[in-house]
């Protein structure tokens, strides 16, 4: 099984995804975490969330993995058939980012015909699992799975892997 984990803005959530993947280490899974190009950029502007979906282009993925960010990366690269994952996994989906950027939330996730859980704390700064509730939550497939929490970090590694293994098996 092919993991691919698109992680958040920040570069330390390079590191989260990595810890995260540790936790769903098995024999028969390659894991892969996405390495952004903004990190290595002087400039905090230069993200683009285009060239980002662009890089995805053909990337053998079964299960996405995607935080916040990564969410929004890729569910746009799904929607443009870049990648064709057979199952996702979305944390702390930036419900605010996606209006600020202008992307349909809702749109994108109904084109998306595959099984997805979405983890959401009660009460995400970008997001409380209510607000992505009545933006998904009468799509078929979608999983909506609230845990507590405020801070959009979700630390609990071992509590989101638990889940992921659950949904994946």
């Amino acid at each position: 099984m092919n993991i691919f984990t698109l992680p958040g803005i920040n570069q330390k959530t390079e590191r989260w995804a990595a810890n995260l993947l540790n936790e769903l280490a098995a024999p028969d899974r390659n894991m892969t975490v996405q390495h952004y190009r903004h990190w290595d950029c002087d400039d905090a502007q230069c993200l683009s969330l285009h060239d980002e979906v662009d890089r995805l282009k053909g990337c053998d993925i079964d299960l996405l993995l995607a935080k916040s960010l990564g969410v929004m990366i890729g569910l746009q690269a799904c929607d443009q058939g870049l990648i064709t994952p057979q199952r996702a996994v979305f944390i702390g989906t930036p419900v605010t980012g996606f209006r600020e950027q202008n992307l349909d939330l809702r749109q994108l996730v109904a084109h998306l015909d595959i099984p997805c859980l979405f983890i959401q704390q009660t009460n995400d700064i970008v997001g409380s699992s209510a607000s992505l509730r009545q933006e998904i939550s009468a799509l078929p497939m979608k999983e909506i799975l609230e845990i507590p929490g405020d801070n959009h970090q979700y630390k609990d590694l071992k509590l989101l892997a638990r889940h992921i293994k659950k949904f994946i098996s």
